[in-house]
């Protein structure tokens, strides 16, 4: 299932009955879907309403986080709006709702040098605002500090084993073959990856997280980032931020947009100079961003989702995925190794 129908399907899940808003106190005159929320017009206002789909534990996580950026300077993101009775968030029919301020304003462009630049300023300026969260609640599975080498090993693990399985098949079909012509490279990969990165500092870099208390916002995709006609830039949609080393995020940022950019290491410079403009980044996070970008994650993913999750996609779709996630990896190979001498 690609995002546009988790999108559809998530926004049928609303409730969007008229309790719901004569709870929050309000009347609505416009409701319009916009991905995975809605754009309602009220009587008080024009509102982003969201459904959250965590624990009240995770919840008051994200929602920490948001205010902690606020109260450290960093203006560019939403405030959550608090229902009549103070709380964040409505629980209504087993379901938490909440509302945030909107902001008219359109998508992020990465092929947009300029919109590029300011959406990883903006993520470095988020960094350093990220600094001394102490959340009311310390959420375990908010927190992926030192858990690197952890995830890499076991999706090692995972692709050799599937290899195994995909080779007994008696009958293969054409994914299975695209799949097991490039499995072992991305293993290799994977091992390498795993491999450089214990020759990093990088416990060092999670230990002056855990002393900085800081988080990342984990899901930089293009449409969680909006540029206002005034000419601002705001980071939405925190669902996904997490405890972790800052080039998680700058690695992923990265990836996305060298995905694009047909692997253009050039662009790649281009992101790490518009991040350093805000914040230096050290010898040792260059170093660990070597494994990051190694590790195929992206073939790791598609692969788990076909053969174990077992989505509910046409086969036509899978194979247009592994296709480019396979290609991708190639690619990525060559782009590597010339980025691993530049930096």
């Amino acid at each position: 299932m690609d995002n546009k129908q988790w999108e559809k399907d998530f926004l049928c899940q609303y409730d969007l009955d008229v309790n719901l808003f004569e709870a929050m106190d309000m009347k609505v005159m416009q409701i319009i879907p916009v991905r995975s929320i809605f754009r309602i017009v009220t009587n008080k206002g024009t509102f982003c309403l969201k459904k959250l789909r965590f624990s009240i534990e995770e919840t008051n996580f994200i929602f920490d986080a948001m205010q902690h950026l606020k109260d450290n300077g960093f203006a560019n993101v939403l405030s959550v709006i608090n229902q009549k009775n103070g709380a964040r968030f409505l629980d209504y029919k087993g379901e938490k709702y909440f509302l945030t301020e909107w902001i008219d304003g359109r998508e992020c462009d990465y092929q947009n040098p300029m919109d590029l630049k300011d959406a990883v300023e903006a993520m470095a300026k988020l960094h350093l605002a990220a600094k001394g969260f102490e959340p009311g609640i310390d959420v375990e599975r908010r927190d992926c500090l030192g858990k690197w080498s952890e995830n890499f090993l076991r999706r090692t693990q995972e692709m050799s084993v599937l290899k195994e399985t995909v080779q007994e098949k008696r009958s293969k079909n054409e994914i299975d073959r695209l799949y097991l012509q490039y499995v072992d490279a991305c293993i290799t990969d994977a091992k390498e990856a795993l491999s450089l990165l214990k020759d990093t500092n990088y416990q060092q870099l999670v230990d002056n997280a855990r002393i900085e208390k800081s988080f990342i916002h984990h899901d930089f995709a293009h449409h969680n980032i909006l540029h206002t006609f005034d000419g601002k830039t705001y980071i939405i949609d925190f669902d996904f931020c997490i405890r972790d080393i800052r080039i998680h995020d700058l690695g992923s940022i990265l990836l996305r947009n060298m995905k694009k950019f047909n692997w253009d290491i050039e662009k790649a410079f281009y992101i790490v100079e518009c991040y350093e403009n805000i914040s230096p980044i050290s010898c040792d996070e260059r170093q660990v961003l070597i494994p990051f970008l190694l590790f195929p994650q992206d073939f790791w993913q598609i692969s788990r989702q076909y053969y174990i999750e077992k989505k509910n996609w046409d086969e036509s779709d899978f194979l247009d995925k592994m296709n480019t996630k396979s290609e991708d990896t190639r690619l990525k190979r060559q782009f590597i190794d010339e980025f691993m001498h530049t930096i």
